[in-house]
């Protein structure tokens, strides 16, 4: 016991020091202007949106002219503003999507964008409530401050993102699976087609695994969702979106170097390897993950439901290295789950200390070692962060025979 409080003790104190460092960084970033230049840029895509849907029809959501049009007028007010014009987003999401803002167009930019920030944190933070309900464990407010004031979580804020509530609809799935409940847990998973691309793991492990009434119930979810899209835009439109994806995963993002995942790697080492070797390495880093994630899901001796929920885990991980779209703020959906497994005693205390502590390190070393390459430096440091993350996740399932107590002071240090 007394080496476990003194873990924990440090860990604390190292948690302080670190977000003490990062908020003092903010702040100076506040004090320069540069805070403001990105603040709400996803939200502000999202707010022209539904601008567009309501003046000019769902179909018109997808012309890059006209979002450009809508979105250069949007400015935040700020304390501090910046002197450069907004940057514009694209919206390649299905047209239902743009419903949920419909109804913030009728307050101004800021406004909106500081109601949705307010919703995505209240929603955050119920829903670490719900989860420890869930599973039966008791978590102090203590806790889920330190676990929920993260990166992922501010990232998400920061720019308006929608992950927080793609956070809840993976966080119900997994509830659902692993209680059996096959053919809702599909229908729930159905709304993570909103980012198909972190579906791309998921749903070949549901059919190596043979759960036939999940995916039964995901595709009657992906009818609903595409049915009612085409309903709104007209093939007109949904033809328009699937282009604009198309473009989403090209050239079109100039920040794929800063992601969190095997194409960001390769991105950067070709500026100092041949190509074909670092494209090469990648391809098969990322192969090994697949693999090891989808091997995951052919082990049958995984039937707890704690099992289920650590095995939709380590393929979140897996995806999230793997995907071609990958930013380290999607990681905000494993939060809930990660806090409230690990107070199970299932998780050893390297996964707290990872969480708590390697996002900010990374950036401040990151920040540190060279300013100019803070964001790509940042971004391979969080592919690493994951993958650690996977193998000891991946260590646990292998090792874990359904006794999972686990004492989180000693296993694994």
């Amino acid at each position: 016991m007394e080496i476990q409080f003194r873990l924990r003790a440090w860990l604390d104190r190292a948690w302080i020091i670190v977000t003490l460092i990062l908020l003092a960084s903010v702040a100076q970033a506040a004090r320069s202007g540069r805070l403001c230049q990105e603040m709400g840029v996803d939200f502000r895509g999202y707010y022209a949106s539904a601008q567009i849907a309501w003046q000019r029809g769902f179909a018109e959501i997808y012309n890059l002219e006209t979002q450009a049009e809508y979105q250069s007028v949007l400015v935040y007010r700020c304390p501090i503003p910046t002197d450069q014009p907004p940057l514009p987003v694209a919206m390649p999401y299905l047209p239902l999507f743009a419903v949920i803002f419909l109804p913030l167009t009728a307050l101004d930019l800021t406004t909106s964008y500081i109601l949705w920030t307010v919703l995505n944190l209240t929603i955050f933070l119920l829903y670490l409530f719900r989860v420890s309900r869930a599973l039966g464990v008791q978590i102090s407010f203590w806790r889920m401050l330190q676990w929920g004031l993260c990166l992922p979580l501010i990232a998400n804020l920061y720019l308006g993102q929608v992950n927080v509530i793609l956070m809840v609809f993976l966080g119900e799935f997994g509830l659902a699976f692993s209680r059996s409940r096959a053919f809702t847990s599909g229908l729930i998973l159905s709304a993570l087609l909103v980012k198909p691309h972190v579906l791309i793991l998921l749903l070949p492990g549901l059919i190596l695994r043979r759960s036939w009434r999940v995916l039964l119930g995901f595709l009657a979810g992906s009818a609903i969702l595409v049915g009612g899209s085409l309903l709104l835009s007209g093939w007109e439109g949904f033809s328009a979106m699937a282009r604009l994806t198309y473009q989403f995963v090209g050239p079109l993002i100039q920040t794929a170097p800063t992601m969190m995942n095997w194409r960001s790697l390769a991105l950067n080492l070709e500026q100092v390897i041949p190509g074909w070797l670092a494209w090469g390495a990648a391809a098969c880093g990322a192969i090994l993950i697949a693999g090891l994630v989808l091997r995951l899901w052919l082990r049958r001796e995984a039937t707890s439901s704690t099992q289920l929920l650590l095995l939709v885990t380590a393929t979140y991980l897996g995806t999230l290295t793997v995907a071609w779209h990958s930013h380290f703020y999607m990681l905000v959906l494993l939060a809930p789950w990660l806090l409230c497994i690990y107070k199970q005693g299932v998780l050893p205390f390297k996964v707290a200390a990872n969480w708590l502590l390697g996002p900010p390190l990374l950036y401040l070393v990151a920040t540190l070692l060279s300013p100019a390459f803070v964001r790509n430096g940042f971004g391979l440091g969080m592919l690493a962060f994951a993958i650690v993350l996977l193998f000891l996740t991946n260590r646990v399932l292998r090792a874990g025979s359904g006794d999972f107590g686990i004492n989180n002071s000693t296993y694994f240090l």
